[in-house]
């Protein structure tokens, strides 16, 4: 494992493993499945479904983007705004908001496989950055862990 991690986690190899598979299915979707489309209702509702998904989803993603550099150069652990509720919001807006919001302004069947393809790829590389927090911030970041969800809030 390695010691020290910069302030974007394992978010590089996310994205570029996301972007990778957004785009074939993309290309998959306009070149060879471009029938395979679903509509909510009208062209519109899609529209507009997809664009408060995506409204939602990026003050989720620069709110914590922003606040995060404050605490990672000052090696504190952030739990206040979003973290309180969610410990990964910029994986969680790219995977819950904004990717599934372009998939229904798209309307893409095949599309609905990037945000659970995502998800599946979050789980995969997010114990590498949990190991690191939990060994930086020690019982703090276990405790934390206990009470606020990955990317979706806690409930009970």
């Amino acid at each position: 494992m390695q010691n020290k991690i910069t302030r974007w986690g394992v978010g590089p190899k996310f994205v570029l493993i996301s972007v990778i598979y957004g785009m074939t299915i993309l290309i998959l979707n306009f070149t060879y499945f471009s029938s395979l489309r679903f509509l909510l209702i009208d062209k519109w509702v899609n529209i507009i479904i997809g664009t408060i998904l995506i409204l939602i989803g990026v003050p989720v993603f620069l709110l914590p983007a922003i606040t995060i550099d404050k605490y990672f150069y000052k090696n504190k652990l952030c739990t206040t705004g979003v973290y309180s509720f969610i410990r990964h919001p910029i994986y969680g807006a790219w995977i819950s908001f904004i990717v599934p919001g372009i998939v229904i302004i798209i309307g893409s069947y095949i599309g609905i496989t990037v945000p659970i393809f995502m998800y599946i790829v979050f789980k995969i590389l997010i114990p590498k950055e949990e190991k690191y927090l939990e060994k930086k911030f020690g019982d703090e970041y276990i405790e934390y862990k206990k009470k606020v969800g990955e990317i979706f809030p806690k409930l009970f």
